[in-house]
């Protein structure tokens, strides 16, 4: 096997590439950016290039505080004097008194020793057997206790890197969220990872005004806040620290909304975990995503609201959002119909069902691999299937419009998927596309044309649902093979439905011969059924495509 060849990649490559970011931000939201964002790209653009260079290497580093004694950078000449540049041009400023505001970031920064020297002296005795994790905890939850930078030995060393908001904001425009950074470009310079190629001028904005950006990075930036204030609050506090920030997002855009919901469902379970019910059950009450109603009803269950669980319940059966959902309202609604305090789920009912084999003790950790040496041993061949074969079946036949930049969903080019995939209606806007795809797939030779062409074009280029792997291939080809073409049809338009539950819970296996093949559930003595598996047995059940659930148990004779 050839080794590929490694990539070297020249001294100031993260230079090259947050120019790129800058100019590529300026182009397209030049109408969106505020006064003291041109400011600071302004000001950026008159440094000389190592002195860009540095900031960068700050900006591309955790942390707001560096000691300049220890940074060495071979690509920049000089870094004393750069330091005096971006200081001299307020992009880093020595350590004072005012850094006392950052106080997390400080904290997490310095050295214990230095942390216990900015205390008093009867604070430092109670605290300075703490570890430093404890201790900064101790001196958060009082800030007074952090008095002063005078202490500190290595002050005059130390810096805070400035416009980390300017920057942030910057990245945070062209990436669309706060969690990518600029290591994606070095995955892609190092051949780590391809993208599909973007014609620029289609790249659109992912924010067509001011408003949508800032409240789609303000909830970033309260979820994060709230991984600080949990543990520092009280619950009643918590809760109208909520509540105050839902007042401020009354009038949200379309696009905040998802981060909306997302952040509504993380305060609502650390309600419900904490066991503050009345508190979870309001919020639940105003979610709109799964699974909030489940954990309505279970409240609702537990505070004896019968009736109004009930009535929930029925809703839920009559336009459920997912499997879980769905199975969740009817086993509860049987169990209530009945009065009894045992019900046995549909999970459970299914799996009762399953046809039975024994194997070796041997394959006890490796379940799947047992079932398919028994099935070696039978004649058959098999294939560990599960998500990876459909999600890389569906991604093939409709990588063109997964990836049709003439739709407004692409908005950089680092993107691995469009900004729309998981909204629910994706397909319905591209369902002329999609109906006359399948048209053109008349005989399952068109289908294996037109998958062996994608395959072959796009090998290696990132897609959400294929994972490159020529095993997956050899399998996608198989059920192309054997499966008929109007099932494999069904079965991507049953995902298409809901992409983000419905790319999830397949078969784990599939086995054949020359005259049969099967979809097959593995499930060891002590594995359970889960709804969205049960939902595809169903579904495969409806369309006749054979599959099954299967118990396996070991043998320690075998």
């Amino acid at each position: 096997m050839i080794e590929p060849q490694k990539v070297i990649l020249p001294p100031k490559y993260y230079h090259d590439n947050f120019i790129y970011l800058f100019d590529f931000v300026q182009e397209k939201y030049k109408s969106i950016l505020n006064e003291n964002e041109w400011r600071f790209l302004r000001k950026f653009y008159c440094l000389s290039e190592d002195a860009q260079c540095l900031f960068i290497r700050f900006a591309n580093r955790k942390g707001l505080f560096f000691n300049v004694k220890t940074l060495k950078y071979e690509e920049i000449e000089n870094i004393e004097n750069c330091i005096l540049e971006l200081a001299k041009n307020e992009f880093i400023t020595f350590l004072n008194d005012s850094h006392l505001n950052f106080s997390i970031e400080l904290l997490d920064f310095l050295k214990k020793d230095e942390i216990l020297a900015t205390l008093d002296i009867e604070t430092k005795k109670n605290v300075q057997k703490l570890k430093k994790d404890d201790l900064i905890i101790a001196i958060l939850n009082d800030f007074k206790k952090l008095s002063s930078m005078d202490s500190i030995v290595s002050k005059d060393a130390i810096i805070k890197v400035n416009f980390e908001i300017e920057t942030n904001f910057i990245k945070f425009l062209f990436f669309g969220n706060r969690y990518s950074d600029m290591s994606e470009f070095v995955m892609r310079d190092m051949g780590i990872m391809q993208f599909e190629k973007y014609d620029n001028d289609k790249l659109i904005a992912q924010f067509s005004n001011r408003k949508e950006a800032d409240e789609k990075w303000y909830i970033s930036i309260q979820r994060e806040q709230f991984e600080t204030i949990k543990t520092q609050f009280t619950f009643e506090a918590i809760n109208e620290w909520f509540y105050t920030i839902l007042d401020s997002l009354k009038d949200i855009s379309e696009k905040a909304k998802p981060s909306l919901e997302r952040f509504k469902l993380m305060i609502a379970s650390f309600f419900e975990k904490n066991k503050m019910l009345d508190f979870a059950l309001n919020i639940y009450s105003i979610c709109t995503e799964v699974p909030a109603r489940e954990r309505k009803v279970r409240i609702l269950l537990k505070n004896k609201l019968t009736e109004e669980a009930y009535a929930l319940l029925q809703l839920m059966t009559e336009s459920s959002k997912n499997a879980d959902e769905y199975f969740f309202a009817i086993d509860s609604l049987k169990k209530l119909e009945s009065k009894s305090k045992v019900s046995k789920k549909s999970t459970t009912s299914k799996l009762s069902e399953a046809k039975e084999i024994t194997i070796s003790e041997n394959y006890r950790y490796r379940v799947e691999a047992g079932t398919m040496d028994y099935y070696f041993e039978k004649g058959y061949e098999a294939a560990f299937t599960e998500n990876h074969l459909w999600r890389a079946l569906f991604g093939l036949i409709y990588w063109e419009i997964i990836f049709d930049s003439d739709l407004v969903a692409f908005h950089h080019p680092l993107q691995k998927r469009p900004s729309d995939l998981y909204l629910p209606d994706f397909f319905e806007k591209r369902n002329a596309q999609i109906q006359n795809l399948f048209d053109s797939f008349q005989t399952s030779t068109d289908l294996m044309l037109h998958v062996s062409r994608i395959y072959n074009l796009k090998n290696g280029i990132a897609n959400p649902f294929v994972v490159w792997l020529d095993e997956i291939w050899v399998i996608v080809r198989k059920v192309i093979e054997r499966v008929d073409l109007e099932k494999i049809k069904l079965v991507m338009k049953e995902m298409s439905k809901n992409l983000v539950e419905n790319s999830r819970g397949f078969p784990d296996i599939m086995i054949w011969n020359d005259n049969d093949f099967e979809f097959i559930e593995v499930k060891s003595p002590t594995d359970s059924l889960s709804n969205q598996q049960l939902y595809w047995l169903f579904f495969f059940e409806k369309i006749e495509l054979k599959s099954s659930v299967l118990r396996v148990y070991y043998s320690k004779g075998i």
